[in-house]
């Protein structure tokens, strides 16, 4: 159990942050505009694709993890609320890497881009994520209920809960910032990536210092019972 514990917080530890660094290796992230993706994937092929693997990598990690979590815990219905959301998020973590695969094919050499590539990848960047963000938002709003529901248990601290939120308001602030156009109040796409994933990352770092507590709690105890005897 608490092998299995430990083996948990890692998981969602390493999915964090190669989910972290499959951003920081995608040029300017969180740009749609269409030609400049083009441009930008053409320039750092190589960097996206490598993109792409890692984040379909910390997709999978999210779902173990999510999955042992369940096993071990018995989460109770808040937490069984930002697990549900956590794994349909990584569904749309997962979804997301082709999208930008598929921008890495279309800047091959091979590929003339012209009118009809461009058309392609403005139906990606626009209907196209009407698909996309209801399965990768959850990743974000998952976290948050996982870290309320977890303390509630007292599982973890509230910690976590404080990052997110702060994540949560850095995201609406250069929302409002960008229709504003008030460029002074942007806050970088990958510094706000890195809020969320610090937060997912001491969730996992809490998971282990529990279990080592409760490890050395359990000693103390077959200890003390040994010395009575």
């Amino acid at each position: 159990m608490q092998k299995q514990k430990t083996i948990t917080g890692l998981l969602l530890i390493f999915a964090a942050l190669t989910f972290l660094l499959s951003w920081w290796l995608m040029p300017d992230p969180g740009t749609v505009d269409t030609v400049h993706i083009l441009q930008i994937v053409k320039q750092e092929r190589t960097a996206v694709l490598s993109s792409v693997v890692i984040q379909i990598t910390s997709s999978v990690l999210y779902v173990l993890a999510m999955l042992l979590v369940v096993k071990l815990i018995f989460p109770q219905l808040k937490a069984l609320i930002g697990i549900a959301l956590l794994s349909i998020g990584a569904m749309g973590l997962c979804a997301d890497a082709f999208f930008h695969l598929l921008a890495w094919f279309m800047t091959d050499d091979s590929v003339t881009i012209q009118r009809d590539v461009i058309k392609v990848m403005d139906f990606m960047q626009t209907e196209g994520l009407i698909f996309l963000v209801p399965l990768l938002l959850p990743l974000f709003f998952g976290g948050l209920i996982l870290a309320m529901g977890l303390h509630k248990q007292n599982i973890i601290s509230r910690k976590s809960q404080i990052i997110f939120i702060i994540a949560f308001l850095a995201g609406i602030i250069t929302a409002v910032a960008t229709k504003l156009q008030l460029h002074y109040l942007q806050i970088p796409i990958l510094a706000i990536l890195a809020l969320f994933a610090t937060g997912q990352v001491l969730i996992g770092f809490e998971l282990i210092k529990t279990t080592k507590q409760l490890h050395l709690k359990y000693s103390r105890n077959k200890i003390l019972i040994q010395v009575n005897q």
